[in-house]
């Protein structure tokens, strides 16, 4: 038994009876019932600290938890990357920068009062864009994000169209010609032969620009081709 719970015994009612007959004074009683009624508010105090203590992540815990979340947002991010990337080649422009800060507008009494805070993402955006043949600079004023002006070589993805992924280097000789697609059955990624892009998206080899922005990095290493519909 606990020191805690050695004190939720039955004794206090024993001393009640003591009391009662008068003899409580006599034995110091009352004196031995308010010291446990001390030390009992006290154990209260100490489990409560313990309980308090436990809820308390170390630094590295806490790190651990903001990368993880970092991650899960990582797809969405892009996509709000690239639709900025798209605006930009639209208005003829072969970069765009990403401010360090969040600003959110809010409506408080008739005001229109801003709350700033850190972009936690800028480092893992720069990585992340690399793979997909951009090229970044991380400086205290945000992230530059640079593109060539024909842009050729640097796909954007829009995360609700659809791609297919032919793997450049993987035709298979033979008669007809083969080439391997990458596509996601469920949540594995897989490829498949096909003689033509037709054949692949005929078949359902697909994937949703979504799903390119949180693959494995050899998935984002291939070139994608919009299906158009």
């Amino acid at each position: 038994m606990g020191l805690f719970n050695m004190f939720k015994t039955t004794d206090f009612e024993s001393l009640d009876e003591l009391e009662q007959m008068d003899l409580a004074d006599g034995l110091g009683i009352t004196d031995i019932k308010k010291d446990i009624r001390s030390i009992k508010a006290q154990l209260t105090d100490l489990e409560a600290s313990s309980n308090w203590q436990d809820n308390i992540i170390t630094a590295e815990e806490a790190t651990a938890q903001l990368e993880a979340k970092i991650q899960a947002e990582m797809p969405k991010e892009l996509g709000e990357v690239f639709k900025k990337i798209r605006k930009a080649i639209d208005d003829k422009k072969n970069s765009i920068e990403i401010s360090p800060y969040n600003i959110q507008y809010e409506r408080h009494d008739n005001a229109r009062v801003s709350a700033i805070s850190y972009n936690p993402y800028l480092e893992d955006l720069e990585q992340e864009l690399k793979k997909y043949n951009y090229a970044t600079h991380l400086t205290d004023y945000g992230l530059v994000v640079a593109w060539p002006r024909n842009k050729a070589n640097v796909p954007v993805i829009d995360p609700d169209k659809k791609y297919i992924l032919p793997m450049e280097g993987t035709v298979k000789a033979g008669l007809p010609h083969q080439t391997l697609y990458a596509f996601r059955v469920n949540d594995t990624w897989v490829t498949s032969l096909e003689t033509e892009d037709a054949k692949a998206i005929g078949n359902m080899q697909y994937v949703y620009g979504k799903d390119i922005l949180s693959a494995p990095d050899w998935v984002k290493a291939i070139k994608p081709i919009e299906v158009e519909e």
